[in-house]
């Protein structure tokens, strides 16, 4: 208490000489975020440290996470993509997100559409080398705002991002991620299931060459 009320005369002896007297507002302190006389952390702001906040949305090359959750939040997601495999894709993917393996997307980039400004987010396991060179090779081929996401899925987890987990068709036979045979002997794993006419219909991932086959019934298929 004495602390504090010399503290309050120290300040307006400073303004009476200084004549600011008049001019100074007075503030009121500022109360804690307390609950029951103790911190409330749920009345704190949550902190976001580490390289999340960075690089920003103007960077040339990679984009932080932060951006990529506020705008998910916001309701104007850009083109997300994950470059991981489909069993990593089935356990957990970022909301809104395309699956689309790197081979499969830099043999047939235009499935990204005709915009080539459009923003558009890779992503694989942890920022590293694969996404980096997907995204490379799409500004280079001309979407320009092509950008790998910083710490790819590992550091999306890490910080309690949203995420999405695939749900089951029921009815069909293979699920996202399964993996399966081919009628004529090649492999692959199941990249998407769909009703087709009320039956199961499959994109299937080939292993050999990274290629998309799709419409492909169960008869087609062997586990």
């Amino acid at each position: 208490m004495i602390r504090k009320n010399l503290r309050r005369a120290a300040k307006k002896a400073a303004l009476r000489l200084l004549n600011m007297e008049e001019q100074a507002e007075a503030r009121q302190e500022q109360e804690p975020h307390v609950r029951g006389g103790t911190y409330d952390p749920n009345l704190i702001p949550r902190v976001v440290d580490g390289s999340g906040d960075t690089p920003g949305p103007n960077h040339k090359t990679r984009i932080g996470r932060t951006w990529v959750s506020a705008q998910l939040a916001r309701g104007v997601a850009p083109c997300v993509v994950d470059i991981r495999p489909p069993e990593e894709w089935s356990a957990g993917h970022i909301p809104g997100a395309h699956l689309l393996p790197g081979a499969h997307l830099l043999a047939h980039p235009s499935v990204l559409g005709p915009d080539t400004a459009q923003r558009i987010i890779i992503y694989d396991a942890d920022g590293g080398d694969a996404s980096e060179h997907v995204a490379q090779t799409l500004r280079e081929g001309g979407y320009i705002n092509a950008r790998t996401l910083q710490g790819g899925w590992a550091e999306w987890v890490e910080h309690g991002e949203p995420v999405v987990l695939p749900a089951p068709l029921p009815g069909a036979s293979y699920q996202l991620g399964d993996p399966v045979e081919l009628s004529d002997g090649r492999r692959g794993r199941i990249l998407n299931v769909a009703l087709v006419k009320e039956e199961p219909n499959y994109s299937v991932l080939v292993d050999a060459d990274g290629s998309v086959l799709t419409d492909i019934c169960e008869t087609q298929l062997q586990s």
